[in-house]
């Protein structure tokens, strides 16, 4: 794997002697010195003010929806579905409506939410979305935009929040028109498909 440190196994030591030996000291002695330096080049490596950090993994997650995603009823709450898993690691869409977000570490997580709304009614409409942390709705953690009649919108919000080992994050939206939906666009030339819902999620810090 690119920008991959070799890894360090423990060194394996000569077993000692019944008496004190010069000899099997000073081979002792080498192969600690030896095992030591490589310990202190990997150290060296990772707090380089160049590209130390390009040898640090974080949990890390991409996710995405080909699907259109449509309100049944108005002023109503639809979990926001992911499907489709690029990235995942320490991080993962669970659920059965692909909706939550769960991680496996505790720290603070950086999310990055990208709605392609299309509307189909000339009148104007509002479009919220909220955060529910593991079962409870977060508290002020809601926006608000509204869509100017027939066209399409890209909804963003990015935000940070503390999570724990097995906490889970699932975003909400509602709409007071249901001529509004989350719409993907299959590939037609000359563009790539073009999904309803990306969700980007990576670790800041710990708590």
């Amino acid at each position: 794997m690119a920008n991959e440190i070799e890894k360090i196994e423990p060194p394996a030591l000569p077993l000692a002697t019944g008496t004190y030996s010069r000899q099997y000291q000073d081979q002792t002695n080498n192969i600690l010195r030896l095992f030591f330096n490589r310990i202190t080049s990997l150290v060296r490596a990772l707090l380089s003010t160049n590209d130390g950090g390009r040898f640090l993994y974080f949990p890390r997650g991409l996710f995405y929806s080909t699907t259109n995603q449509t309100a049944v009823a108005t002023n109503t709450g639809y979990p926001v579905e992911m499907e489709v898993t690029y990235i995942g690691n320490g991080i993962s869409v669970q659920g059965t409506n692909n909706s939550r977000v769960t991680v496996n570490a505790d720290g603070i997580y950086n999310f990055q939410l990208t709605l392609m709304t299309q509307h189909t009614n000339s009148s104007d409409v509002t479009i919220w979305t909220w955060i529910n942390k593991s079962g409870s709705v977060v508290a002020y953690g809601g926006q608000k935009q509204s869509v100017k009649g027939n066209g399409d919108h890209t909804v963003f919000w990015n935000f940070s929040i503390d999570m724990v080992s097995g906490d889970y994050i699932e975003m909400y939206w509602a709409t007071n028109d249901i001529a509004l939906s989350l719409h993907s666009e299959a590939p037609t030339s000359p563009h790539p498909g073009v999904p309803s819902v990306i969700l980007a999620v990576s670790f800041v810090s710990n708590l």
